[in-house]
């Protein structure tokens, strides 16, 4: 069975993780400004700082708004409900609650990405959740468009430090920023190797790293379309990966370019051939499948509806997109009547005792009317 070895560059991302862990649970704030001046060039003495009232340019707020629209009204169709199941005197409700505080991590290292800030805080919102912190960096952060977008969305907190050094931050907490109950958001290889190594002090939604696009596309595509589409995605950083699977060039066939996407489950899927619908039914290892010429990925990124916070490196074969869902925890209450512990504890205690835990069946026992 193979083995799998972690790459030199993975490598150094969590040894960077690590030190930025180490750092801020031993030194907090202090450590994070020290990232922050050696990386960001700047010097910041309040990390954690308020949303300002800002006006900004109304063909800008226009877009943000139906942004914010849509995405709203993709995502409200996916908040959970809980349910009470009854059985001759035992009671179970199943009890869905919004998480209290999340991070919501906005990279801001080659642009300022309103559009994760959108995408993000709008399902939690949804799901009631109580506190959010924007995690970004200085430069994003002077942004009166990010400032706008926190107040529109009642994002109360935005903490001055991108990298693993602002993930590390938002796990355990520092002087100035009270700790999180779960991070997400996308970001380079740093920070998703700090969300990986704190999972367990905090929640994290995935592995969300480098962007990645698969084309399957054939005689019918526009290659200009298909040419703009790569440039698009790739234009999020060197490490971003696109390819195109072209029938009859690269793969001989659409059940060949099926069956490499399937494999590799990338990020996003663009498929550019005849009746897309049908190929996309066949797709069962992506994050976002985009079907036709007139569904470039990047209507996804911003206005589509659906989320583009999507799980990458190949972990689409066990993580879905950022929805509502990530934002919940889920409880049950048990309440069993003593008629009914009766009737079933027999059969608990049977189980208890193969499983060799006597004390367990004992606990059952007691109850026992017999």
């Amino acid at each position: 069975m193979p083995v799998y070895k972690a790459d030199s560059a993975e490598v150094e991302a969590l040894r960077v993780a690590d030190e930025a862990i180490a750092g801020v649970r031993a030194r907090g704030d202090a450590y994070v400004r020290e990232q922050i001046a050696r990386f960001d060039n700047v010097v910041v003495d309040d990390i954690l700082i308020e949303p300002r009232n800002v006006t900004i340019d109304p063909q800008m707020e226009e877009a943000i708004e139906l942004a914010i629209t849509r995405i709203d009204a993709f995502h409200r169709r996916q908040l959970p409900a809980g349910y009470t199941w009854s059985d001759n005197g035992t009671e179970v409700v199943h009890r869905v609650q919004p998480l209290r505080r999340v991070g919501l991590y906005v990279p801001g290292g080659r642009a300022v990405y309103l559009s994760t800030l959108i995408m993000t805080a709008v399902p939690a919102r949804i799901a009631g959740v109580r506190e959010m912190v924007a995690i970004t960096t200085p430069a994003a952060a002077d942004r009166d468009e990010l400032h706008y977008v926190c107040s529109r969305l009642g994002i109360r907190e935005i903490y001055r430090s991108g990298g693993a050094a602002g993930v590390a931050a938002a796990a355990l907490g520092t002087e100035s920023l009270r700790r999180v109950d779960k991070i997400v958001g996308p970001g380079n290889a740093y920070v998703t190797a700090a969300k990986a190594r704190l999972v367990g002090t905090v929640g994290i939604d995935m592995t969300a790293g480098p962007t990645e696009l698969v084309i399957i596309a054939d005689e019918t595509a526009n290659p200009h379309f298909v040419a703009a589409d790569l440039a698009a995605q790739q234009e999020h950083g060197p490490d971003s990966r696109v390819t195109v699977l072209w029938i009859g060039r690269t793969v001989s066939s659409i059940d060949e370019a099926v069956e490499t996407v399937n494999r590799i489950a990338p990020e996003h899927v663009s498929i550019q051939t005849r009746d897309p619908q049908s190929v996309a039914a066949r797709i069962e290892n992506c994050g976002a499948i985009f079907c036709g010429s007139s569904s470039p990925v990047a209507a996804g990124d911003y206005i589509a509806g659906p989320n583009h916070v999507l799980p990458t490196g190949g972990s689409a074969r066990f993580f879905s997109p950022l929805g509502v869902y990530d934002f919940v925890k889920r409880a049950n209450v048990i309440t069993i009547s003593d008629d009914a512990l009766q009737a079933i504890a027999p059969y608990a205690r049977r189980l208890a005792e193969f499983e060799g835990l006597p004390l367990h069946a004992q606990s059952l026992a007691a109850r026992s009317l017999v």
